[in-house]
């Protein structure tokens, strides 16, 4: 048996080894304060060979966790995060491919027993498969009320700069509204 546990050690460390070879971490990308201080929203990468997947949560201000929010793939990422100025919403941002993820962070601290994100959690994508965007500079324009910046870009052209993204043109100006309940259905 501890051979199994050596060996089962060993795949870790070269895991891990493998995996900050290309520059995959288990950093944490952003800490944004909440608007009253108390909590922290936290986006942080969790290294993969086949690219880094994110988790996204809430932390006191020393540090320790209060609660899990969500997990993303590889196709995710945490490139900008923002607080409602309630504070009871968080909008994480995956800018190349224009996603937002809103987040009830005050239901989801009020039901700690409930695990099921789809219970707090609500997905906004503006790309496509045939039309790729970008969306940039989020921001709460009310609480209930997001503005961002989007444009699209050549997936092809992209790749041809080494993944440096052009739009095509000018970024225009975007909103989206936060639908009231941000989840139907849920339990009380």
């Amino acid at each position: 048996m501890p051979t199994r546990l050596a060996i089962g050690l060993l795949g870790l460390f070269l895991a891990g080894i493998g995996c900050a070879k290309f520059g995959y971490t288990d950093r944490v990308l952003h800490r944004v304060q909440s608007p009253d201080g108390l909590t922290i929203a936290v986006c942080q990468e969790v290294p993969m060979l086949d690219g880094p997947e994110f988790d996204v949560r809430v932390e006191r201000r020393d540090g320790t966790r209060i609660r899990e929010l969500f997990h993303m793939g590889d196709g995710g990422g945490c490139d900008e995060l923002i607080w409602s100025s309630d504070g009871r919403t968080l909008a994480v941002l995956t800018s190349p491919v224009a996603t937002i993820r809103i987040v009830d962070v005050d239901w989801a601290l009020a039901h700690p027993e409930i695990h099921e994100r789809h219970w707090f959690y609500r997905e906004f994508s503006f790309s496509t498969d045939k039309v790729t965007k970008q969306a940039t500079d989020l921001r709460f324009v009310s609480a209930f009320e997001l503005e961002f910046q989007l444009c699209e870009y050549s997936l092809h052209e992209t790749q041809a700069n080494n993944g440096q993204i052009r739009c095509g043109q000018p970024a225009q100006p975007r909103r989206l509204r936060i639908p009231l309940p941000l989840i139907d259905g849920r339990p009380a």
